[in-house]
């Protein structure tokens, strides 16, 4: 099916959805296929729950003028998501990296939503499959997207710059994430490498963070940079204070206390005033905006418990995440400080040795109590003894609902397999 009759048809629905269990009257039915599903076979419940359109890619059986035939379910709706994007023409800043992707999206869109009406990428969908269906949610309404960008193997954040051609973006960082697609940290940096590629030849900005090692290397790929945070960059940002929240200043105005902690959170911060710096916001307007998020869903969320002071790190985790949650720690002025770790995911055949070495770290701070728990963690627990090691989670949760840890502030890191979160209630 040509892509203009089916444009104008996503033009006459409520949106496109892939899930008939939350499909509402109106939308179009957009049937994808995986492993484990063939959106295909819901043809016909998705017009009965009042699907405006249904679109296919499998014949199947019902003569209806809702259903629309494509070739292939996931490429069209990639190439619908382009055609849309290119009718909407406005500008779209791409947001990839290793750690910080969510927090740093955030940020940018609290910090433009001053002055524009801002779409920003819905939770995670940052996928193949999520990009195509955000960029399908650009009304005219809209003056600017923050679009975030994921991948665990090579070519995808090239594929995602295709489909939703940012004009502008920035890569977070680069970690030990994802290591069991990417292979090395090397090839993690080349793939989200990707995004600066494409802005070169499409003549876009690059925002650089001129203290970050992976940054600076990847500057070459591209010549159009704004830079921050240093005092001779586009946009200076200074850390004033990092205990407990972080405190920041810009030049001109006051220094002001943010509700995010962790070092790590500073270069998130910086980029979200740079990215309003080159977009013209009111600085005063966007350091509000910033200092004024707090953050959720277990990514660096501050949790007070009647007995406890909880950082609830536990919506994913990597070797370069947890050890700069664990310098974090470090570095604050708390009498008693517990960490408690699950499992670090997807490493492949690294895993051992990221565990290991992991431990190796926590071994020379005792000024920390340690608790871990998974069979990765195993690894960990051999290398610092004074670690408790807990092969089921189970066996973790009785242990702290027995001992009932009082007056300490308590690390929460590990996967997202892992929910460490649940343990919450034993905090």
């Amino acid at each position: 099916m040509e892509i203009e009759p089916l444009y104008s048809s996503f033009l006459r629905s409520a949106g496109v959805n892939t899930d008939t269990r939350s499909l509402k009257t109106g939308q179009m039915f957009w049937a994808l296929k995986g492993p484990n599903f063939n959106g295909n076979l819901f043809a016909r419940q998705a017009l009965d729950t009042g699907a405006a359109f249904v679109v296919v890619d499998e014949e199947c059986g019902i003569r209806d003028p809702r259903i629309l035939k494509v070739d292939n379910g996931l490429r069209d709706l990639q190439k619908l998501a382009h055609h849309h994007r290119l009718v909407w023409g406005k500008e779209i800043i791409g947001v990839c990296g290793s750690n910080g992707k969510t927090t740093t999206k955030e940020l940018i869109s609290r910090a433009l939503s001053t002055e524009k009406n801002v779409f920003s990428t819905p939770g995670n969908l940052n996928n193949h499959i999520g990009v195509p269906l955000c960029l399908l949610q650009l009304t005219d309404e809209h003056d600017i997207a923050v679009i975030e960008m994921g991948a665990n193997h090579a070519r995808e954040i090239d594929e995602l710059c295709y489909i939703a051609e940012p004009n502008s973006g920035l890569i977070t960082n680069i970690g030990k994430d994802h290591l069991e697609g990417f292979g090395t940290i090397e090839k993690t940096a080349r793939a989200n490498g990707e995004l600066f590629e494409f802005l070169h030849h499409h003549l876009g900005t690059a925002f650089i963070n001129t203290v970050d090692e992976w940054n600076i290397r990847l500057q070459s790929k591209i010549k159009k940079h704004f830079t921050f945070p240093q005092p001779a960059d586009n946009a200076p940002c200074e850390l004033v204070d990092s205990d407990f929240f972080l405190t920041v200043k810009v030049p001109g105005l006051a220094p002001q206390q943010t509700k995010l902690m962790g070092l790590y959170n500073f270069n998130n911060i910086a980029c979200a005033l740079a990215v309003a710096a080159y977009y013209k916001i009111d600085a005063q307007k966007a350091l509000d905006a910033v200092c004024s998020y707090e953050p959720g869903n277990n990514r660096s969320q501050i949790v007070k418990t009647e007995r406890n002071t909880v950082i609830s790190d536990a919506y994913n985790a990597n070797p370069s995440s947890v050890l700069a949650a664990l310098e974090n720690l470090v570095s604050l002025k708390s009498e008693r400080k517990r960490a408690i770790l699950g499992d670090m995911l997807e490493l492949g055949k690294d895993s051992a040795k990221e565990h290991r070495e992991l431990g190796e770290w926590a071994a020379r701070h005792p000024e920390i109590e340690w608790f871990v728990t998974g069979k990765e963690m195993k690894q960990f627990a051999d290398a610092c003894p004074a670690a408790q090691y807990f092969e089921k989670k189970a066996d973790l949760e009785t242990a702290l609902q027995t001992e009932k840890i009082e007056s300490a502030t308590i690390l929460l890191k590990g996967s997202r397999g892992m929910k460490l979160e649940t343990l919450l209630s034993y905090l």
